[in-house]
């Protein structure tokens, strides 16, 4: 969505029907200051293109008053802030006059002939259709309001007005003097897809047949934590380079997971807590620099995984000789692959940026040990493949 310079808050006085030419005393507007970073410049046309702070892009065109050298030393990437103010007049048109498109060079008025598009006699606004399509709204002053009744969308009119614009430019190279940040982020990791054990039917080596249920990470830990240590680098004012130091640990509840011997005594077992670290990078892509900052991105890593050992309880030791040998291992330590996409806000607070950030994330299976193969269950951490949707806040600051 496009908005013209100066169509917002504008002030604008009716003259009335009275000749063609410009009159002599156009009434002022309010002054309105706006912020934005630059996108884009047509030195050659005299238009600027911005995007302010509520991702709004805005349509500069330079008016005469100021210098084309002014124009052409803008860079896209500078912040640019605009002081902006006209004087506005209309006249409606007589039927058969030819249109108008001027520019008093003494007074530096313009005079175009343009289309009513629109009428609020509400919101006192009327929307004019230019030459080149553009729509241009303005907002009529409360003492000239009655006079929005006397037009009606369709008719046209002319519109004489003369434009005031001051900006001071930024830095376009201020962001590399603030590139990096150290921060955390914290939250829950919501795990949809993934079986810390497969359902799967063995037998001891002494022919005790042993049966394990489908069991998910939720069920042995419940909702496991996630913390991140992280690191970033600006590479350009909308990209930057992500690396974080991942930790998650969780505690397990006592579960059933199967049943042993032909007369199917339950399978009751306690795991150690579920630990991991890692690394990971990746990238933020930012839709624009601006308060608050959305952005999108991806992250690979690489995790290592602790031992799990188990606590079956209740389960004579006979029934299970492989796993009595195997100092009660469940799983091996092993390391594990991650990664998936990511999105989220940054919103400064003071010298503090606060994120909110979700992501899709598969981490890599766990490693079976050797008493599981002699039990024939070779294959319960099949489906040790985790999908989730880690949601987390936190907070960083940048130096």
């Amino acid at each position: 969505m496009q908005i013209l310079v100066g169509v917002v808050f504008a002030v604008v006085a009716w003259v009335g029907v009275a000749n063609a030419q410009a009159p002599a005393q156009l009434t002022p507007t309010e002054s309105i200051t706006y912020t934005g970073t630059i996108t884009e410049v047509n030195a050659p046309k005299r238009i600027i293109t911005t995007m302010g702070p509520d991702g709004l892009v805005a349509t500069w065109e330079v008016p005469v008053t100021v210098p084309q050298a002014q124009i052409d030393a803008l860079k896209v990437g500078q912040t640019l802030t605009v002081t902006y103010s006209d004087a506005i007049s209309i006249r409606k048109k007589p039927a058969g006059e030819d249109e108008v498109n001027s520019i008093d060079r003494a007074t530096n008025i313009r005079t175009s002939t343009v289309t009513v598009s629109a009428v609020d006699v509400g919101a006192r606004t009327v929307t004019f259709a230019g030459s080149r399509g553009r729509s241009h709204p303005r907002r009529i002053a409360q003492q000239n309001a009655e006079l929005l009744k006397t037009i009606a969308v369709g008719d046209r009119v002319d519109v004489s007005w003369v434009e005031t614009m001051q900006f001071v430019a930024g830095d376009a190279e201020a962001w590399k003097r603030n590139r990096s940040t150290v921060g955390v982020q914290w939250g829950p990791d919501n795990q949809f897809s993934g079986h810390m054990i497969k359902e799967s039917t063995g037998q001891t080596v002494g022919g005790v047949p042993i049966n394990l249920s489908e069991t998910t990470f939720d069920e042995v830990y419940g909702r496991m934590g996630f913390f991140k240590f992280a690191y970033t680098y600006k590479t350009s004012p909308r990209v930057e380079g992500v690396f974080n130091f991942v930790l998650s640990r969780s505690s397990s509840e006592t579960v059933n997971i199967g049943t042993v011997s032909a007369a199917n005594v339950p399978v009751q077992a306690k795991f150690d807590d579920y630990n991991y670290w890692g690394i990971e990078g990746g990238q933020r892509f930012y839709f624009f620099n601006v308060r608050f900052s959305p952005y999108f991105g991806y992250l690979v890593g690489i995790n290592r995984h602790d031992d799990i050992r188990v606590e079956f309880v209740n389960v004579p030791p006979n029934l299970l000789p492989g796993y009595a040998a195997q100092d009660r291992k469940m799983f091996e330590k092993s390391w594990a692959f991650s990664a998936g996409p990511i999105g989220g806000l940054v919103i400064p607070i003071g010298p503090i940026e606060i994120l909110g950030e979700v992501g899709l994330r598969f981490m890599g299976g766990l490693s079976d040990v050797d008493w599981l193969v002699e039990e024939g269950l070779r294959d319960i951490n099949d489906e040790s493949g985790r999908w989730s949707v880690p949601a987390l806040i936190g907070a960083r600051v940048r130096f």
